[in-house]
């Protein structure tokens, strides 16, 4: 499933994927793994969001692996592969980090963080104007 979006919006999921990323950051430094671990996941998937609804007006509103699919028209292959294998395992890392009692480690955190700052990145680079 996906939403229609104005393209200009994609400025919103951006921003909230930086303030994200920037708690996951205070996360790991204060030992709040799962917190780390949480605010990654959302900062890759508001990124993603940002992308999709800049490049094609839409974002996914169903499964947030759905966003993969969307994707396809503003990656190179390469950076698909890279991006869905990345974003795939924070998306596994969601449910036990917000909803189980296990609690994360702090590798799981700095990962998480380390994939989330790449997905970042990458949307950032494709956003800036040539």
């Amino acid at each position: 499933m996906t939403r229609k979006l104005d393209p200009r919006k994609a400025v919103g999921y951006v921003q909230k994927a930086e303030n994200s990323l920037m708690m996951a950051r205070v996360g790991l430094q204060k030992g709040a793994y799962d917190n780390a671990v949480m605010s990654s996941v959302h900062s890759a998937i508001n990124a993603l969001d940002g992308l999709t609804t800049a490049y094609i007006g839409k974002r996914s509103s169903g499964e947030h692996s759905d966003v993969l699919s969307l994707l396809k028209g503003t990656l190179t292959q390469g950076e698909h592969e890279v991006i869905s294998r990345q974003f795939s395992t924070l998306l596994g890392m969601k449910n036990e980090s917000e909803y189980q009692p296990t609690l994360m480690s702090q590798k799981d955190a700095e990962n998480a963080v380390k994939w989330a700052e790449r997905i970042l990145n990458t949307v950032k680079s494709k956003l800036k104007p040539d």
